[in-house]
């Protein structure tokens, strides 16, 4: 069983006799945003403010999204449009990620789990003890930190604009270069892109893993079962004031807040809504 599948499962699971908010809004990547500035995340909007990100930066499926009716999402369950993150169309399986993710946050909401805003993923990690790095996905801001270091770095990345980058790091098409990483980070696109279960079947059992980024904000219980340390992605703080700036192609910094799980510290969605397992 995949994690994508048991994802879906768990989340589908969840919401058995609950009343669920619906889609209320679907907002494309901005046109608007300044030039130089990637248009890479959607979001899926409920109607209870709860939101869900979802990547478009692969296969072609910003552009589709220009000319896809997003009205038909706005007018299917939430939970129906989930059994969509199998889908063998990308970008059903991108907006159906954005809804998963979306229900996520609003399940999490409904617990009296505090998510934390205030520790840094990679701090859980012990990145001052770490000798080999593995990076699955260019993330510019930290390759400049760690590039900045002694520590040795590998970036795993598929995209053409990447992999001509040149600096203090070597750069890998083969998933295999993750087996010498004590530490690796790993994008969150990874589960729309079906790649996540291949990374981790890749990483050493002693090292120390991190799923990142606002697309990582779905329930992390299947991602801790599979031996991720770290969860860090985004949360919505102000549904209100995101639309404004989402309608204006303006960064989300003011509506938003970064957020961090360890699976040390969590004690499983099943036991903060009290719910049997089984149920």
């Amino acid at each position: 069983m995949t994690i994508n599948s048991q994802l879906v499962s768990l989340v589908q699971r969840l919401c058995v006799g609950r009343d669920l908010p619906d889609v209320e809004q679907v907002y494309r990547p901005s046109e608007n945003r300044p030039e130089g500035q990637d248009k890479k995340f959607g979001v899926v909007m409920l109607a209870d403010g709860s939101c869900g990100f979802f990547f478009t930066g692969f296969q072609q499926i910003r552009e589709r999204l220009n000319d896809f009716d997003l009205a038909r999402v706005v007018a299917t369950p939430a939970v129906e449009l989930i059994k969509q993150c199998e889908s063998e169309d990308p970008l059903e399986e991108a907006i159906a990620f954005g809804v998963l993710n979306a229900l996520s946050q609003h399940l999490l909401a409904s617990t009296n789990f505090t998510l934390d805003q205030a520790t840094d993923p990679l701090g859980q990690l012990h990145m001052e003890s770490a000798e080999h790095i593995g990076m699955v996905g260019f993330f510019p801001p930290l390759v400049k930190i760690l590039a900045g270091t002694s520590k040795r770095l590998t970036i795993l990345e598929k995209d053409p604009k990447f992999l001509s980058r040149t600096g203090a790091f070597e750069m890998s098409e083969d998933v295999a270069a993750l087996q010498g990483c004590d530490r690796v980070l790993i994008t969150g696109s990874t589960l729309i892109n079906n790649t996540l279960d291949e990374v981790l079947a890749h990483c050493a059992s002693a090292a120390q893993t991190a799923l990142i980024g606002p697309t990582a904000s779905c329930l992390p219980d299947p991602l801790f079962a599979r031996g991720i340390d770290v969860v860090g992605s985004t949360m919505v703080t102000n549904p209100k004031r995101l639309k404004g700036l989402l309608e204006a192609g303006q960064p989300w910094h003011e509506a938003t807040a970064k957020y961090c799980i360890t699976r040390s510290n969590y004690p499983g969605i099943d036991q903060l809504l009290h719910v049997p397992p089984d149920a």
